[in-house]
C-alpha cells in the first residue's frame, strides 16, 4: 500500500510542479481569501501581529531622532517592513515553496534562475577547516526558496549531512526525501543527532540545517525586532565548540515586484559570514551575532520569511 501511495504522490507532485505560473497565480487568488478567513485567529493573525510589532519597533527613535539600527547592524529597514502586508508574506511563502520544489525537481526554467553570491566565503571556509581536519556547518533560515540551500551545499562537499524534521505521512515523506536526494547528501532525523555528529567529524563534511524553527527541541533565547524569540543554534554551537567552522547563508528573490513575471525573478543564494572554529572561546557571542544577521535578513526581505510559524516569537 505504501508503494502505491508513494507512486501516486510522486506522479501528482511532478505533474503539479510543471503546471504554468498563471495556474498558480489563479490558485493563490482563489485560495488565499479562504485561508485568511479560516486562519484569522491562527497563522494569519500571528503574521499580522508580528508585522505590527516589528513596525512599531523600527519606528522607535533614539535620542538623536534617527531610526534605530537592528542589533547594531545599522540597517534602515523602514521601507520593506513598513510596506509589507500579511498577504505579501503568504504570497511569498506560496511562490518560494513552488520555487523550492521545482528547483529540487531540476526543472530547468527554475534552476536557470538561481544565482550564487559570495561563494568565496564558503569555499575559503571549507579549505581553512580542511587544513585543521575539521568540518563546517552551512546554516540558514526559512526564507526564500530555502529547500534549495541543502542541495546547493553539495557544490562544495561530497559529504553533506542534512538534518530535517518529518512532515506528512510516510509515503509523502519518502517522496520529499527522494526529491531532496543528491549523491553527496545524507538526510538525518533530529533524533539521530549523535550519529550525525560522528559522521560529520569522520568525513570532515558539511552540516546543513535551518535554525529558526524547531520541534521537540530546546532552542536559544534571542531578541528579534524587540520581541523575545528562539533560534535553534545549539547543534551548530556545539560543533563549533568542538572545532567546526560555521557559514551562514540565505536565499531570497532578488526582485519580488509583483508586476514582474515570476519566471524572470532571480533566486539568489548568498553566503554571508564565516564564524571560525571555537568562535566563543575568542570572546565572541555566536548566538547574538547570528541573531543580528537574521534580523537584518528578515528586515531586507520581510515578505519572504515565515512569520506565520507559531514558535517564531514567544508572545
Amino acid at each position: 500500500m505504501q508503494k502505491v501511495k508513494f507512486g501516486i504522490y510522486k506522479v501528482l507532485l511532478h505533474a503539479m510542479l510543471r503546471l504554468p505560473d498563471f495556474f498558480y497565480s489563479f490558485l493563490f487568488a482563489i485560495a488565499f481569501p479562504i485561508y485568511k478567513a479560516l486562519h484569522t485567529k491562527r497563522a494569519y493573525g500571528r503574521v499580522e501581529k508580528h508585522l505590527k510589532n516589528a513596525r512599531k519597533y523600527i519606528e522607535t527613535q533614539d535620542k538623536d531622532g534617527a531610526p534605530i539600527s537592528l542589533n547594531g547592524a545599522g540597517v534602515n529597514c523602514a521601507g520593506p517592513l513598513q510596506k509589507v502586508t500579511a498577504r505579501d508574506v503568504f504570497r511569498g511563502i506560496f511562490w518560494d515553496a513552488l520555487d523550492s520544489y521545482r528547483g529540487l525537481a531540476r526543472i530547468k526554467s527554475t534552476t536557470d534562475r538561481i544565482v550564487f553570491e559570495n561563494e568565496d566565503i564558503i569555499k575559503d571556509a571549507v579549505i581553512e577547516c580542511a587544513k585543521i581536519g575539521m568540518p563546517i556547518a552551512g546554516i540558514s533560515i526559512h526564507q526564500g526558496a530555502f529547500e534549495l540551500m541543502h542541495r546547493a551545499l553539495c557544490r562544495y562537499s561530497e559529504n553533506v549531512q542534512l538534518i530535517t524534521d518529518s512532515v506528512g505521512d510516510t509515503a509523502f515523506r519518502d517522496v520529499l526525501k527522494e526529491l531532496r536526494s543528491d549523491p553527496h547528501l545524507t538526510e538525518y532525523h533530529p533524533e539521530e543527532t549523535g550519529k550525525l555528529i560522528r559522521e560529520l567529524f569522520r568525513t570532515k563534511g558539511i552540516l546543513a540545517m535551518v535554525f529558526d524553527q524547531g520541534k521537540n527541541t530546546k532552542g536559544n533565547t534571542v531578541t528579534l525586532f524587540g520581541q523575545p524569540s528562539t533560534l535553534y543554534l545549539r547543534l551548530p554551537q556545539k560543533i563549533n565548540q568542538m572545532g567546526a567552522g560555521i557559514v551562514i547563508f540565505r536565499t531570497f528573490i532578488e526582485d519580488s515586484d509583483k508586476r514582474k513575471p515570476h519566471r524572470k525573478q532571480k533566486i539568489v543564494i548568498r553566503f554571508e559570514k564565516y564564524f571560525p572554529p571555537r568562535y566563543e572561546a575568542q570572546g565572541c557571542d555566536l548566538v547574538a551575532d547570528i541573531a543580528s544577521e537574521v534580523e537584518r535578513w528578515i528586515a531586507e526581505h520581510p515578505d519572504q520569511w515565515s512569520w506565520n510559524y507559531h514558535q517564531n516569537f514567544v508572545v
